[in-house]
């Protein structure tokens, strides 16, 4: 398949059902989740020290947390070496085969 996308197709909707809406706030920001051990205990000794995200909301909102720089570097590493050793496969005429 080379490509999947439409360009010229617009939509018009006559209604929208919500079925749960979204919390305003989200539990906690990428920018904190972020933020090294190091840089929250410097902190805090300031006036604004910086929130720590603790393991167990890391993994609670695991969606969010893949947001932060390090957990994106590792999911798109993982998915390099797994194209990688599929390219290696191919090239030696191995067939991956998904069984139902």
């Amino acid at each position: 398949v080379a490509s999947c996308s439409r360009a010229t197709v617009e939509l018009r909707l006559e209604s929208v059902l919500v079925v749960a809406r979204a919390p305003a706030t989200l539990p906690f920001l990428v920018e904190d989740a972020a933020r090294s051990d190091a840089a929250i205990a410097e902190s805090q000794a300031t006036d604004r020290p910086f929130a720590a995200v603790g393991q167990d909301a890391r993994l609670d909102y695991r969606w969010l947390d893949l947001r932060t720089p390090a957990a994106a570097a590792v999911v798109r590493l993982q998915a390099a070496v797994g194209r990688l050793f599929r390219d290696s496969m191919d090239a030696a005429e191995f067939v991956e085969i998904h069984s139902p």
